[in-house]
């Protein structure tokens, strides 16, 4: 007589449940046990339909030695784990799932489609093909004194036995989308220590003047430079009514973050015209105004943005603007604090 098949409970809906779902059902008809996964909301892996929205960032495509810093000082734990499993991996993962990638010119990689939608979808399918069964709106509630784990459903509890179970829960970051860290109780009732949560694609405050805000609020600030801790990188990134976010702000936020916690604050260096040097901003500023404003001024001789000029402002002694001679503008703009 066979004996039942071992019951894999994987608890988080999201996309390291799934991805881990995937690859144990792949084993389940030479290795004899079934795989589940628990979600607590209705539907799976909501965070990944929201970054949908966003063009679905998949991966990027730059050298993996490069790539592998950007998880800063978990680079060294990282590395092996992208070896196994690189961007090219990723790549071709999502072509085999139907969803074609391309490279932005950013470098990033999306789906020629620019939604998570019809991935997910091909990748539910596929789960489901291969056995993976799916308990929706079951809310893990631990684990009860013999072991089995417990769930709330539809108003009452549910208990599961289960063989083995893996835990692929998310942070706080949107708990309306998934996890909302109760998890961490959950744990530490268990006697396991668990490191502070935590945001890691966050943006900052600054105390930016309430014109400035009102004005600015949403404006991009595009092929900007950024310095940091001596990390410099250019990319782009929003302004907040309360400060900053976007896609650069947040490759460089766990050192921010860091900085933030430690000192109260941080002096992130932005270059407004990464692609000419001090002495050829200079050069142009020096040009005859020839009546123009200070801003047009600005706007003819370097093209520098409405919102890249707004920021001088938040900066400069508004009193004072004929006074600032072409060299110091220069400094506050390829170094502006």
């Amino acid at each position: 007589m066979q004996s039942p098949n071992k019951h894999i409970a994987i608890i988080g809906g999201g996309p390291a449940g799934l991805m881990a779902a995937e690859k144990l059902s792949a084993l389940s008809s030479s290795t004899g046990f079934s795989v589940h996964v628990y979600e607590r909301k209705p539907s799976l892996a909501r965070k990944l339909l929201m970054a949908g929205r966003g063009g679905l960032n998949i991966t990027h495509s730059e050298d993996i030695e490069a790539f592998t810093q950007r998880y800063g000082t978990r680079a060294d734990i990282i590395a092996p784990l992208l070896s196994a499993f690189s961007p090219e991996h990723m790549r071709d993962w999502c072509a085999g799932l139907g969803a074609e990638t391309f490279i932005g010119t950013s470098g990033r990689v999306f789906p020629k489609s620019f939604k998570a939608s019809p991935l997910l979808r091909a990748w539910i399918a596929r789960l489901e093909g291969q056995g993976v069964v799916f308990h929706l709106n079951h809310n893990w509630l631990g684990w009860d004194d013999t072991g089995q784990l417990t769930f709330e459903h539809a108003g009452a509890q549910k208990k599961v036995r289960a063989d083995a179970t893996m835990l692929a829960l998310g942070g706080t970051s949107w708990p309306r989308l998934g996890s909302d860290g109760s998890w961490v109780n959950i744990l530490e009732e268990q006697g396991v220590e668990i490191a502070p949560l935590m945001p890691a694609n966050c943006g900052f405050h600054v105390d930016w003047s309430t014109v400035f805000a009102q004005r600015y609020q949403g404006a991009p600030i595009k092929s900007v430079g950024l310095t940091f801790a001596g990390t410099v990188l250019r990319g782009e990134f929003v302004i907040s009514e309360q400060g900053v976010e976007g896609s650069a702000i947040y490759a460089l936020s766990s050192v921010l973050r860091e900085t933030v916690m430690a000192k109260g604050g941080a002096d992130l260096v932005l270059d407004l015209k990464p692609d000419l040097t001090q002495e050829e901003v200079t050069q142009r500023l020096s040009k005859p105004r020839a009546g123009a404003t200070f801003t047009n001024h600005l706007r003819k001789t370097l093209k520098l943005s409405d919102v890249a000029i707004g920021l001088l402002y938040e900066t400069l002694d508004r009193t004072r603007l004929n006074t600032y001679g072409a060299a110091d503008l220069a400094v506050v703009i390829k170094a502006y604090r």
